[in-house]
């Protein structure tokens, strides 16, 4: 198949290819010999990138989805992360610790790295954006549209466990609670 991406890790150890055979795969940048398993989604997979550590890849598919993966063993590490038309570009943040996606659904979004869950509302434009990515200092993300256009988002500060007066104003909206003993 045809080679979509392809880069380097920031060490230089590792090359990771996108693939319109549905794959990215992991390469030993001096023997060019793979590396783990080929990491696979349903469609075409358009982007591929190490996070800065080089121990993770994040892809990006034309079947609507991103994933991270170990890059040692090709393995996921999270669930898909899910748009509404193909993932054009897939990013880390600066620290590893997100992911930004621009999708042909007209939004970026950001995602844990370490779960695959959104921890934004999607940053829309008016038409498909085709690429995300992280300001060095990862506080914003510049994400470009087929509208001609390029934004600029500040990053929204979350917290991946909802904070206890939550959970408490949900039991007190829904007048259900679930005790010690799962009741």
């Amino acid at each position: 198949g045809g080679v979509e991406s392809a880069r380097y890790s920031v060490d230089g150890k590792w090359i990771v290819t996108a693939s319109d055979d549905h794959n990215a795969r992991v390469w030993d940048a001096q023997t060019l010999k793979m590396a783990g398993e080929p990491m696979h989604h349903d469609l075409w997979v358009y982007d591929a990138q190490f996070s800065g550590d080089g121990q993770r890849v994040v892809t990006a598919s034309a079947d609507s989805t991103a994933r991270v993966w170990d890059r040692e063993t090709g393995r996921p590490i999270t669930r898909l992360m899910p748009h509404g038309d193909a993932v054009k570009c897939a990013t880390f943040s600066p620290d590893g610790q997100w992911v930004i996606t621009a999708s042909l659904d007209g939004s970026a979004r950001i995602w844990s790295a370490r779960t695959g869950l959104p921890v934004s509302e999607p940053l829309r434009h008016g038409s498909r954006v085709v690429a995300a990515s992280f300001s060095p200092d990862g506080k914003w993300v510049l994400s470009a549209s087929a509208d001609h256009t390029a934004r600029i988002w500040e990053v929204p500060i979350t917290q991946e466990q909802a904070p206890a007066w939550l959970i408490d104003l949900i039991d007190d909206a829904g007048g259900l609670r679930i005790d010690e003993q799962g009741y």
